[in-house]
């Protein structure tokens, strides 16, 4: 009686280890691919078609951003948009028009009306 209530435990710790782990590794996958968890600009820029160039100047701009903030603590309104005034500075003037519509793009969307939802049918 004693070992069946130890296999059973056991084969529940393995189980609790496995649906531990699995939903570890989605959660760790789907943070890496949803759009949503860049920074309005960042979404923006990919209608610029930035050259390798502009890549590597925009890459450098935000890694200095980054090591300019005290550990731990979030930009303020003004450093955001010191930032973006010199990720905009990297663009030609067709870039930045199509960065500033996209954005306009992106801000009508979220201030839509969400789309009503089906019904759910029995």
């Amino acid at each position: 009686m004693k070992s069946l209530t130890i296999k059973g435990a056991l084969g529940a710790a393995i189980i609790a280890g496995i649906a531990f782990a699995g939903t570890g590794i989605s959660n760790a996958a789907q943070s890496c691919h949803h759009p949503h968890h860049r920074p309005p600009i960042a979404r923006a820029m990919r209608a610029a078609h930035l050259t390798q160039a502009q890549h590597q100047q925009i890459r450098s701009i935000r890694q200095s951003f980054r090591s300019s903030l005290a550990s731990g603590t979030r930009p303020t309104r003004a450093q955001m948009k010191a930032l973006r005034a010199r990720l905009m500075a990297v663009l030609t003037p067709q870039q930045r028009a199509a960065v500033q519509q996209r954005l306009a793009a992106m801000r009508a969307q979220r201030q839509a009306p969400p789309a009503p939802r089906p019904l759910a049918t029995p």
